[in-house]
């Protein structure tokens, strides 16, 4: 794959794991938003199926701007925007699947869980069928009435983790590099709109493109897991080696001796404690600057590292 057709998707339409999805593109789609319902624990409207997403977070995820939850005015924008297109949408792949419940006041979660199977598979198999839209254009009319062009569809993991994977978000969504699932719905739109984030997360992007172009799933998750390793094990020694530095200024033997000197002749005049500090008072200065000095050093290297992206998001959803 030449550089020519580094083209990632920034929109994913997404059968499960929002989450996941969430944290590698700008924009979200659930494929079935036909449920919703509110909650006083969450103080908002919960919309769609297999997860639920606060109408807050899923204006967010589509449009990128979070939803008042005061007033409700952007989320039921939004979700009234959205639900139009869904509408449509849900008719269209009907022959397919059906992704509502007959009497939406009593939902049949098992029929439900089935029907959205089907509508899996029916993507899966790239299926048609007489006198119906093809499924595949139906999601593409979809993402386009919501007025996203380029887009890709994210499938189940255990669907799809065979092969090689085109778009770089598409190959990082369904690693499982970082572990989502129990994290806040506020601690994601944050990070969403953290712009360094977005930084690392496009030369995460560009790493994942020019190491693994072709390459297989499994040598990518097994090729990165090392990576992973490999950086841990050089942060720890890293730490080490500034612990270890640190301690030879001090048990330098030139120091040492001018540190006694200094701590007799002050404490003949002022005490001991006085003594003790007037002699380390110079050492501890040549420690602090050579910690500062290396710690600075390590964080240049944290911060600059092509999976950076990956261990500062871990670290703010832990």
């Amino acid at each position: 794959m030449t550089s020519n057709d580094y083209l990632p998707s920034s929109t994913v339409l997404c059968f499960e794991n929002f989450k996941e999805a969430s944290l590698y593109f700008d924009r979200v789609l659930p494929l079935n938003m036909g449920r919703m319902r509110g909650d006083s624990t969450v103080g908002d409207i919960l919309v769609g199926y297999p997860e639920e997403v606060p109408s807050a977070a899923l204006s967010h995820l589509i449009d990128g701007i979070e939803g008042n939850t005061v007033t409700y005015s952007h989320a039921t924008r939004v979700m009234e925007f959205t639900a139009n297109r869904w509408v449509e949408f849900a008719k269209e792949v009907q022959p397919y699947a059906r992704l509502w419940s007959p009497d939406p006041r009593r939902p049949d979660d098992d029929e439900l869980q089935n029907q959205y199977r089907k509508l899996q598979k029916s993507y899966f198999a790239d299926a048609s069928t007489s006198g119906a839209t093809p499924i595949r254009e139906a999601f593409r009319r979809y993402a386009k009435g919501i007025g996203f062009d380029r887009f890709c569809v994210a499938v189940p993991t255990a669907a799809g983790a065979g092969g090689s994977q085109c778009d770089p978000s598409i190959t990082l969504s369904k690693l499982n590099l970082v572990d989502a699932s129990q994290a806040e719905w506020r601690q994601i739109i944050e990070l969403r709109k953290d712009i360094e984030s977005h930084r690392k997360l496009a030369r995460l992007r560009l790493f994942i493109h020019k190491n693994y172009a072709d390459c297989s799933f499994a040598y990518i998750e097994d090729d990165l897991s090392q990576r992973i390793e490999e950086y841990e094990r050089v942060t720890k020694k890293f730490g080490l080696k500034t612990t270890l530095s640190s301690l030879s200024l001090l048990l330098d033997a030139n120091a040492l001796q001018a540190s006694a000197g200094a701590g007799l002749v002050a404490g003949l005049f002022g005490g001991p404690l006085v003594g003790l500090s007037a002699a380390a008072v110079v050492e501890i200065g040549k420690i602090a600057v050579n910690i500062a000095e290396k710690h600075h050093d390590l964080k240049d290297w944290q911060s600059g590292h092509d999976l950076a992206f990956i261990f500062d998001t871990k670290k703010a959803l832990s």
